[in-house]
């Protein structure tokens, strides 16, 4: 997978926002979206690793 495709990056942005969110409001909703986020990006580009 291309570091440059164009929905990679918009769901890494988006999976951003959500580690943002839940860093200044740390509730079980926030931590729900970003786990969400990247089991999203687990299945749309396998083997990609989004920890960061």
């Amino acid at each position: 997978m291309s570091e440059d495709h164009p929905v990679m990056n918009a769901l890494l942005q988006q999976l951003r926002s959500l580690n943002e969110q839940y860093n200044d409001l740390p509730n079980e909703l926030n931590r729900y979206r970003v786990v969400r986020q990247e089991q999203l990006i687990a299945q749309w580009a396998p083997g990609v690793s989004v920890a960061g």
